[in-house]
């Protein structure tokens, strides 16, 4: 089973602040926290996964609507995930300016701007191309932090 879904991280803010990034969204004090395994492949409609660890909220978008589409302010990093279609896609920004954007699509890269990151050359890509695992690999680079799997997430419904 391959990933699809997508996800904003954004250093030195809240959860709450990065999920106004995206949308408006309520959190409902009643929800439990979930693992970091349903927060980041969940398939619910019109929730998004905020979570903060380590100076970086994160916020899990399962409808790959948001975060692709989001202009965060300061430092962050947005990934798409979709194995469905075979693309996977990273974009960093510093204050709030873009600085590297790489798409994939079918293991060919569709945007390429910006100046790669040095993980980019690290990492070891799979004669089919960057997957999963690549992008997990810049999370890491990028915030510090990998997949954590006692990672947990609160529910915020978007409205």
């Amino acid at each position: 089973m391959g990933w699809n879904t997508s996800a904003l991280f954004v250093r030195d803010v809240s959860a709450a602040d990065a999920v106004a990034v995206l949308a408006p969204a309520t959190q409902d004090p009643g929800d439990a926290p979930v693992g970091a395994d349903e927060a980041t492949s969940g398939l619910a409609d019109g929730v998004l996964f905020a979570a903060e660890a380590g100076g970086w909220a994160q916020v899990w978008d399962p409808s790959m609507e948001l975060a692709p589409a989001c202009d965060p302010p300061g430092t962050a990093l947005t990934v798409v995930f979709s194995s469905v279609t075979s693309s996977y896609a990273f974009t960093l920004f510093a204050d709030g300016e873009v600085v590297r954007e790489l798409v994939f699509v079918d293991g060919e890269p569709v945007v390429d701007t910006g100046t790669p990151l040095p993980v980019e050359e690290s990492v070891e890509v799979p004669s089919w191309g960057p997957d999963e695992d690549f992008l997990w690999s810049v999370i890491e680079a990028v915030t510090g932090a990998g997949y954590q799997e006692t990672q947990q997430f609160h529910r915020w419904h978007r409205r």
